[in-house]
């Protein structure tokens, strides 16, 4: 199994190195939805290999001869019924079948296929699942629920990826094609049977704005100022206010208080030699971006999956300021003889690109950033968690 994982790590590499000398884009094709589908999670850089991984470049160059992403010509179709359950937030992707596979071994005429899923963009090994081997068949029946368990929210920023392989006992394992599936338009109200046709492995166009750069786990609260009176003091855990008081001020904060909880970050871009980084979040309420309203976790060094586990705190809000402040949080790698390394960020805002009557750059939230800020504001005094994806730059969004 050890050698097995190996493998498939070393696989993902070549596919990385191949697909950076091909000309097309990669796409999932159904024989039975409609086309046109907005498909904005299908071009993305991920990592292809855990954050411990030390030497991606080496490995490519012993392997780079393999051939194994382009020596078997892809045909065939694979059915598949994907269904969710919104009680347990549990997605299950039952592969039935595959037909009319390629053959894998010309010299053995054979092909022993299974099928691998990534829920991309995490492309970890926590992230992967596979089916059993079928023998010596090119329309393998396998019948084998793939399980995710993830918030709808979360799932409609993902897109499957199956992709389908003849295993080789004694050499290495052949591509056979495959098929990604983005949940952002997907219709969960239909439970029936879907044959997609298998495509080739093609390159993967990358957009400075969808690189993958792993993801942050927060809780937000919103403490409305009438409730606000009703906490201890010792319960309120910030000390810098939003609103700037005049010097020497000392005293119970007051309006409203927005709690944010950094719990913690997963794959995480590696930057320092061993496949680690030292880690800290930093985290402002724009437009303040002033040092008095600036929070930091602490450092966790040599992790790219860090647990913080800590609280800004930012008071005197009232709720017509909730909807016009955005909430950034950047994580950073910690270098102590230079500038310190930006690995990713988020806003969270309406994202309406408005504040206070003005159009501003950073009021740009989507999709999840969006969701749990209003979340937030839809459920006052309440804890909202969420898991955002970080972007690779700070820089304006394209609306």
């Amino acid at each position: 199994d050890y050698l097995d994982e190996t493998e498939e790590d070393i696989d993902d590499l070549v596919a990385s190195s191949y697909s950076r000398k091909q000309g097309h884009l990669t796409s999932g094709l159904s024989t039975n939805s409609p086309e046109g589908s907005d498909r904005k999670w299908t071009y993305l850089n991920v990592p292809e290999t855990d954050g411990d991984t030390t030497s991606i470049n080496s490995m490519l160059s012993v392997y780079s001869e393999t051939g194994d992403y382009g020596n078997v010509k892809v045909s065939g179709e694979i059915l598949l019924n994907i269904n969710y359950s919104y009680k347990t937030g549990a997605l299950n992707i039952l592969v039935k079948s595959c037909r009319n596979l390629a053959i894998a071994d010309e010299k053995k005429q054979r092909t022993d296929p299974y099928v691998k899923a990534y829920l991309l963009p995490d492309k970890s090994r926590q992230s992967k699942r596979k089916t059993k081997i079928k023998s010596n068949s090119t329309n393998p029946e396998f019948n084998e629920t793939l399980k995710y368990v993830i918030s709808h929210t979360q799932l409609e920023t993902r897109t499957l990826q199956l992709s389908v392989w003849h295993y080789d006992r004694f050499g290495r394992n052949s591509f056979l094609g495959e098929v990604e599936i983005p949940f952002d338009s997907w219709n969960f109200e239909n439970q029936g049977d879907e044959w997609f046709v298998l495509q080739p492995k093609m390159e993967v166009v990358t957009d400075v704005g969808l690189q993958y750069k792993g993801e942050l786990t927060v809780v937000l609260r919103y403490i409305p100022p009438d409730r606000n009176l009703m906490l201890p003091l010792g319960q309120f855990q910030g000390k810098k206010s939003f609103k700037k008081g005049k010097k020497g001020d000392s005293h119970m904060p007051s309006g409203g208080i927005l709690e944010v909880l950094i719990k913690e970050a997963k794959n995480l871009t590696a930057v320092k030699s061993g496949g680690t980084s030292d880690t800290f979040v930093k985290g402002y309420l724009l437009p303040d971006d002033s040092k008095a309203t600036k929070h930091k976790t602490p450092i966790i060094k040599k992790s790219v999956n860090p647990q913080w586990n800590h609280t800004f705190a930012f008071s005197g809000l009232n709720s017509r300021d909730i909807h016009n402040v955005c909430l950034e949080l950047t994580v950073w790698d910690k270098e102590s003889l230079s500038s310190n390394i930006f690995l990713g960020g988020v806003r969270l805002s309406t994202g309406n690109g408005v504040s206070n009557g003005k159009e501003v750059d950073w009021m740009d939230s989507q999709g999840e950033e969006q969701h749990l800020w209003q979340k937030m504001i839809d459920s006052p005094g309440a804890a909202v968690e969420g898991i955002l994806m970080l972007r690779s730059s700070m820089g304006k969004r394209r609306l």
